[in-house]
């Protein structure tokens, strides 16, 4: 899936702040889709999980 569709659907998925595991799944999903995980995508992939340690974006179940 292309870079800008999956930095679309993370912007959707943080709007309210939260992260629910179907998200995350979705967004693992798009990234690991072509067999290929780019610097873009990696890069992306970190600043997810920073956010998360840093208590900026909640999982939600």
């Amino acid at each position: 899936m292309e870079f800008t569709k999956i930095k679309a659907m993370v912007d959707r998925a943080l709007a309210d702040g939260k992260l629910s595991r179907d998200e995350r799944e979705q967004i693992m999903n798009a990234v690991y889709a072509d067999k290929k995980v780019t610097t873009e995508e990696c890069e992306l992939l970190r600043t997810l999980q920073e956010k998360v340690w840093k208590g900026e974006i909640q999982i939600e179940d």
